[in-house]
């Protein structure tokens, strides 16, 4: 193991980082964001697109174990995710960070951490915020790191990362975030061409981020990235 490699060191952070570690500003910042969001999916649930995406994922089916908004259906994690992330932002009014990263974290770490909790069962408040409150961080500080714009949309390309994230609530060593991390960078993504088109699949790409951030922290869980 790399022990100056970041990735390493953004996983020992997301491991080791506790709810009373959490300033209380970074608290009620978290706090905000998660009511902001809520506000955001619900703006956004009626959105050009929505239904349509709703009801090509319902098809699907699956394991019913975690909800989507304001729809009063189950669906697997990653598909709930990709619908409350999707409509979080579908109007374009989610969180943003405009210093330097550009990205709108809420939706993907969000929906990802709402996906796995109703997995999981039994989270508590403060996992949930503490997961949310590591997520967000983990998406802004990638953002930050970019220093060359190549047309990259950050909100999935960056916000994957704070989706796996998500993975704090699998109570996941630094190793096994590691791993999530690892998959995570094999599956950011995410072109500006639709913002240049007006295209619906600006917010589409935000739930793409959010439905892999679920899967990825569950295959963290089992480090699939093993080498053949």
């Amino acid at each position: 193991m790399m022990t100056d490699d970041p990735a390493w060191a953004l996983a020992q952070h997301v491991c080791r980082t506790g709810y009373a570690d959490l300033p209380a500003s970074t608290v009620e910042s978290a706090r905000r964001d998660i009511l902001d969001t809520f506000g955001c999916m619900l703006g956004g649930s009626g959105s050009p697109g929505i239904g349509e995406l709703f009801a090509v994922v319902s098809r699907w089916g699956g394991l019913a174990e975690s909800r989507v908004l304001l729809r009063g259906v189950n669906l697997p994690g990653p598909q709930a995710a990709l619908l409350n992330a999707s409509m979080g932002h579908a109007l374009d009014f989610d969180d943003t960070l405009d210093t330097g990263g550009s990205i709108h974290p809420g939706v993907s770490v969000l929906s990802a951490v709402l996906a796995l909790s109703d997995s999981l069962g039994g989270v508590t408040g403060r996992e949930l915020l503490l997961a949310v409150a590591l997520g967000l961080d983990v998406s802004c500080r990638v953002a930050l790191a970019s220093t060359i714009d190549r047309g990259w949309h950050h909100t999935e390309a960056m916000g994957v990362f704070g989706a796996a994230a998500a993975g704090k609530l699998l109570r996941l060593s630094p190793e096994h975030m590691l791993a999530a991390f690892g998959i995570a960078y094999s599956h950011a993504a995410g072109n500006r061409q639709c913002i240049l088109d007006g295209a619906l699949t600006k917010r589409m790409q935000a739930g793409q981020a959010a439905g892999a951030g679920v899967f990825l922290g569950s295959a963290g869980a089992n480090r699939v990235h093993r080498r053949a």
